[in-house]
């Protein structure tokens, strides 16, 4: 219990910390708003910001001073008037945006009066030509309205109210001179439940449009004390409750009670920051969101009227301008908001800020050290943090500071590396460099454990890395360079030492201990620097080594070991520094998972887990929150969730306090989780195609300088494109419309007749390039996903690549045709003249070959004239010379007859005339036998005019004689019988036996015809 304080100053302390603490609950609502910022540095063509819309699409509409902008959550689209571009968008101050109910875009500018953009076309063009809108074509164009008629009513600056009509292509002009207008100055409009449409004009009251009675009607403040809404520029809000808030430039707020017209006001007095309000809107909770010129963001409720400021700031995170112009809660209730001369700030309702801490030397009650290496909480809910060089801290969440606690000697443990609180409350602090420390939080008192090379039972090393304590109240002691060490006896301060052995399997497999941990088995756990994890048996004091094995992929996934964690399941996790985290499946088994299962990082560097299961992993690149069940990981870059660098976090520096928050400790600081605080976007994020190129060139909407076109109409609204084959590097560039992190999106896509699988890209890298595709169709496909992981529906183009015309299947088809022709006309031709030539070759090589043949039948003729001449003589003269012979043959028989009677005489005759009869008779036989030769020399001639008859004749028949041969040449002579007997001297009838003898001799049968067989010798 506190005691009344006597002491008046202590009462003013008092009274001044519980002021503070009411400013500060005050302030924090306030500091619950975190902006991220679009200026000309992110590509904002200038930094003051009129007018903000969201679109059908999803894109982001600004009005700016030097342009308009279209904004997909990567990059600005910028359209003003150019040079070049004279014809279509003009101006580029903007002060106005509507898209109409059909998706047009109206957009009204400063001195050009009204562009106006077709959905169909998506493509810009000035109504100045316009007859109905030529009034207005040079005017201030100060704002757009669509009724529920789908009238388009325009306000302007100088000019008054203008009514167009789309139905009737119909334009109507309110302003001073013809209607109940006070002012030509019209800078809001707006329709409520009823149906009547509300105008603001500068100065008194505000005006609202009767449909029944078609005119203007102006209403005022009812409270006598009130300014009746008087200012240069007023904006309508119409809620469903039955107001109508005007938040006015110069005298606050009202709020108009739409049955009784009844207003109130609320300003300055009340606790606006301003009274000059540029722009009004609502938010989910009801809350109004006013944009002041001047004093920041004015949150406003209606039901309690409190009112909170979000104001200028010089830190990261905070609104970078109190000077607003406009405010726009989007489709996912993120807050836009324009100012002067700061772009725009957003307020992202689904990204999650964490609260940090670190030193930056300008305050009290900072870190002491911007490292914080280590973090205990204790179990009467001290947190203490120990830091790398400015000792040891103690963080009160409450008030948010930090207090040095330093009654350690001078320079004593300044770098605190670990911090352990045993079952006793005791705090154990390990340093680098200076051993181990116990720290009694009673007495604030240390007591100190130093390495000693002379004593054995003293800790292994300086460098104490890691704490812990088994059931039995051991401490254990992990140290770099030393090994393992047991505290036995306090009092004493004796250890017993566990170190790496050589030739020792069941040793330590290292002395550099990074980690030690006591599971709820009360098993000893020790993770080393290179050599993996180690596990001590109690009973044997021996240790079983547990290494990474390349190869195997249920060993651990690396030899790293950074911390070891136990989840509320008895659930074993190892993180390592290159491997990612691994879960213990017993049996010197592990499962991994990695940056390819999604974490952030495969440093693992500290693991807890929160209320509903879910493991954080702090990396060296941020935090992963780690779903157990369905292995899923929702991963934070603390740059740009913080407000510093605040991505490294330091090995084993974290821990869940008792209200379930997560403190982990990095290079820069102290970062906070909540995680009942994470915050999510369910919906689907709306894909769109933000860009068309071909050769890195932007295409256009509508026909290009060739007068060809590609887009035909607004890129959104495209389903088809046709290339020509020329144009074999083109690129589709998509966004997720989900602005909470865009960098984060995920995108998948495939080119469905080219590309085999899904490819996957993020959000640096949305362009998406192919080159030299074959012409065909293809249909391309792409789905975009939120930074939570939720994807949108997918989107396609179908793609049709125009083959050069010699390609195409009409030109073939002409050429085809085109080549019969000319095959045809040329085998025709050539047909043509070959017939021709070998018509001519023919007569004149049938006149050559008829002259030849007639030269040759004629020099036949003459040859066979002269062979048969010659051969006609030869026989002649062979013939003559066998018919000779056989002349002389055939008067043998008369000589052998005259010899006979010559025998006859020189018998008869006297002996006187004898011896000269027989001197006649020797002569005349001599000559006879001279004759006999006849024969032979008639087989001789035979021979030679009938190619060697007999030869031949006797190689196949050797056994004839001389009478068969000379029967033989005789019979081939084709000689009578007769003739065969008086050339034989026989008789016919010896001439047939000797014909018969002959056909015997050779081989022949009597019916063979023997002169036929005698002539094929």
């Amino acid at each position: 219990m506190i005691s009344r304080p006597t002491n008046p100053l202590n009462l003013k302390k008092i009274l001044f910390v519980f002021l503070c603490l009411c400013f500060y609950k005050a302030y924090s609502k306030a500091d619950l708003i975190h902006f991220e910022h679009l200026t000309i540095t992110e590509g904002l063509p200038h930094n003051t910001v009129f007018c903000l819309m969201q679109d059908k699409h999803g894109f982001i509409w600004a009005g700016t001073k030097d342009g308009l902008v279209r904004y997909d959550g990567y990059e600005c689209r910028v359209f003003r008037q150019s040079e070049n571009d004279t014809n279509y968008f003009q101006g580029k101050s903007i002060h106005a945006i509507l898209e109409d109910s059909k998706g047009n875009l109206w957009v009204g500018t400063q001195t050009n009066g009204i562009n106006f953009r077709d959905t169909k076309t998506g493509i810009f063009r000035n109504l100045q030509d316009n007859p109905l809108f030529k009034p207005i074509s040079k005017k201030w164009i100060n704002c757009f309205f669509e009724d529920k008629k789908g009238k388009i009513w325009i306000g302007t600056i100088g000019a008054g109210l203008w009514c167009f009509d789309p139905k009737s292509n119909r334009m109507r002009h309110f302003d001073r001179a013809n209607s109940q207008l006070k002012d030509n100055n019209i800078s809001n409009i707006s329709q409520d439940e009823n149906g009547r449409v509300w105008v603001a004009a500068s100065g008194n009251g505000i005006y609202f449009f009767d449909n029944k009675e078609n005119i203007l009607s102006q209403i005022h403040a009812t409270e006598a004390e009130d300014t009746d809404f008087a200012s240069f520029r007023k904006v309508f809000f119409p809620d469903k409750k039955g107001s109508l808030w005007v938040a006015t430039e110069g005298s606050g707020l009202y709020q108009v009670n739409l049955l009784t017209l009844k207003t109130r006001r609320f300003s300055i007095k009340n606790g606006l920051t301003s009274n000059n309000i540029m722009s009004i809107a609502q938010n989910k909770r009801g809350e109004l969101l006013l944009a002041t010129d001047g004093g920041g963001l004015n949150v406003f409720n209606p039901q309690t009227t409190n009112i909170y400021s979000v104001r200028y700031g010089k830190k990261q995170g905070n609104l970078n301008s109190d000077a607003l112009f406009s405010v726009l809660i989007d489709h996912d209730e993120n807050v836009w908001i324009g100012s002067f001369n700061g772009g725009v700030n957003i307020s992202k309702a689904h990204k999650t800020h964490f609260e940090s801490f670190t030193q930056t030397g300008t305050k009290a009650g900072e870190l002491s050290h911007r490292s914080v290496l280590s973090i205990c909480g204790s179990k009467s809910g001290q947190i203490y943090i120990g830091t790398d060089g400015g000792g040891l801290n103690l963080f009160n969440k409450n008030t948010k500071t930090f207090s040095l606690i330093q009654n350690q000697p001078t320079g004593y443990g300044s770098v605190v590396k670990t911090i352990f609180e045993d079952s006793q409350k005791n705090i154990w602090l390990g340093y680098f460099e200076n051993g181990l420390s116990i720290f009694d939080p009673k007495s604030r008192r240390f007591k100190h454990f130093r390495y000693n090379p002379n004593d054995q039972k003293s800790i292994g090393e300086n460098n104490v890395w890691s704490i812990t304590e088994d059931r039995s109240h051991h401490i254990w002691v992990g140290t770099l360079g030393g090994g393992l060490a047991r505290l036995d006896n306090l009092e004493k301060g004796q250890f017993r030492r566990f170190n790496f052995q050589a030739n020792n399997s069941s040793s330590l497999s290292s002395n550099d201990i990074m980690v030690v941990f006591a599971d709820k088995n009360d098993q000893i756990w020790v993770g080393t620097d290179t050599e993996g994890l180690n596990l001590f048996d109690n009973k044997t004091e021996k240790f079983t080594r547990f290494r990474h094995q390349k190869g195997n992929n249920k060993s651990l996934s690396a030899n790293d070991v950074r911390c070891i964690f136990q989840d509320s399941k008895g659930r074993l996790w190892i993180g390592t520094e290159s491997g990612g985290l691994n879960l213990w499946l017993g049996k010197g088994n592990f499962e991994h998972f990695t940056t390819k299962n999604g974490l952030i990082s495969n440093a693992i560097m500290n693991i807890l887990e929160d209320k509903d299961g879910f493991l954080w992993l702090s990396t060296f690149k941020g935090v992963s929150r780690f779903s157990v069940d369905t292995k899923q990981c929702l991963n934070y870059d603390f740059n740009k969730n913080s407000y510093f660098n605040a991505n490294q976090f330091n090995q084993a520096s974290g821990i869940k306090d008792q209200s379930g928050t997560i403190l982990f400790g990095g290079i820069n600081g102290l970062t906070l989780i909540k995680p009942e605080e994470i915050r999510f976007l369910e919906k689907k994020p709306r894909l769109v195609f933000t860009d068309f190129k071909i050769f890195n060139q932007s295409v256009p909407i509508g026909k290009l300088p060739n007068e060809r076109t590609i887009l035909e109409k607004n890129l959104e609204e495209v389903s088809e494109i046709n290339l020509s084959y020329d144009d074999n590097v083109f690129s589709f560039e998509i966004a997720a419309l989900d602005f909470t992190d865009p960098p984060k999106n995920q995108y998948t896509y495939k080119m469905d007749g080219f590309d085999e699988n899904w490819r996957v890209t993020n959000g640096e890298q949305r362009l998406i390039t192919y080159t030299n595709l074959e012409p065909k169709t293809y249909t391309f496909r792409v789905k975009g996903s939120n930074n939570n992981g939720v994807w949108s529906e997918e989107k396609t183009i179908k793609l049709t690549i125009d083959p050069p015309f010699w390609q195409t299947w009409w030109f073939k088809t002409i050429i085809l045709f085109v080549l019969l022709g000319l095959a045809w006309l040329a085998l025709h031709i050539y047909t043509t003249r070959r017939e021709m030539v070998l018509r001519q070759k023919v007569l004149e090589y049938d006149h050559s070959i008829l002259s030849l043949k007639n030269e040759n039948l004629v020099s036949e003729r003459k040859i066979l004239q002269l062979q048969k001449e010659m051969l006609a003589s030869e026989i002649e003269t062979k013939n003559s010379e066998l018919v000779s012979k056989a002349i002389q043959m055939a008067h043998k028989k008369e000589i052998l007859e005259d010899l006979k009677e010559q025998i006859d005489d020189i018998k008869n005759a006297k002996d006187a005339d004898k011896g000269k009869l027989l001197s006649n008779l020797k002569s005349a036989l001599a000559t006879e036998i001279e004759d006999e030769n006849s024969w032979n020399q008639f087989l001789f001639y035979f021979d030679q005019i009938n190619q060697n008859f007999t030869t031949e004749l006797l190689k196949r028949h050797p056994s004839l004689t001389q009478n068969d041969l000379r029967m033989c040449a005789l019979t081939r002579l084709n000689m009578s019988n007769k003739e065969k007997a008086v050339l034989l001297n026989i008789t016919v009838t010896g001439v047939e036996k000797s014909r018969y003898r002959l056909k015997k001799r050779l081989n022949l049968n009597p019916d063979d015809d023997l002169v036929e067989y005698l002539r094929k010798f």
